[in-house]
C-alpha cells in the first residue's frame, strides 16, 4: 500500500530552493494552503518527509553503487594498463624503427588514459550525490508549517 506523496514538480521545486541554501542548512517548509486543507498539517509533513526519506535512501544506494563501480572499474584499467604496457614491451622487441617506437608509445598513452574513467567515477563522481544526500536529509529534517492564502 502506498502512503501519502507529493507531486515530482513540488518536490523538485522544494528541492531547488533548498539547494540555494548553504549546507547542513535546516529547514521549515511553508505551504500556501485553502482554509479547508489547514487540518491537513500533519498529512503533508508525513507525505514531504516520507518523500525526502526516500530520495535519501535512493543517494545511499547511488552512493554504494558509484563506489563498487568505481573500485572494480579501476582495478580492470589497472589490469589494462598492464596488459597494454606488457604489449608495448613486446612491440619494442620486434625491432628498433620509428614504426615500432610509435606504435609502443601509442600503446602506453593508451593505457594511461583508459585509467581516465574509472579514476574520475572512483575520485569524483560521488560529489554530487553526497550534495543531494545531504539536502535530502535536510529536508526529511524540515518542519513543515500550512498558511492559509
Amino acid at each position: 500500500m502506498a502512503g501519502p506523496g507529493i507531486h515530482p514538480e513540488v518536490a523538485r521545486a522544494i528541492r531547488a530552493e533548498a539547494a540555494e541554501h548553504p549546507r547542513r542548512s535546516a529547514f521549515r517548509i511553508e505551504i500556501t494552503v485553502p482554509a479547508a486543507d489547514r487540518g491537513r498539517q500533519a498529512e503533508v509533513e508525513t507525505a514531504i518527509q516520507a518523500h525526502f526519506r526516500s530520495e535519501l535512501a535512493e543517494c545511499r544506494e547511488d552512493l554504494r553503487t558509484i563506489a563498487y563501480k568505481g573500485r572494480w572499474t579501476f582495478v580492470l584499467a589497472l589490469l589494462a594498463v598492464a596488459l597494454l604496457i606488457a604489449i608495448s614491451e613486446a612491440v619494442l622487441l620486434l625491432g628498433d624503427g620509428r614504426l615500432f617506437t610509435i606504435l609502443s608509445e601509442s600503446l602506453i598513452i593508451v593505457a594511461w588514459v583508459s585509467l581516465w574513467g574509472p579514476t574520475e567515477t572512483l575520485l569524483f563522481a560521488r560529489f554530487p550525490v553526497l550534495r543531494q544526500r545531504d539536502l535530502a536529509n535536510a529536508l526529511a529534517a524540515a518542519s513543515v508549517k500550512l498558511t492559509e492564502n
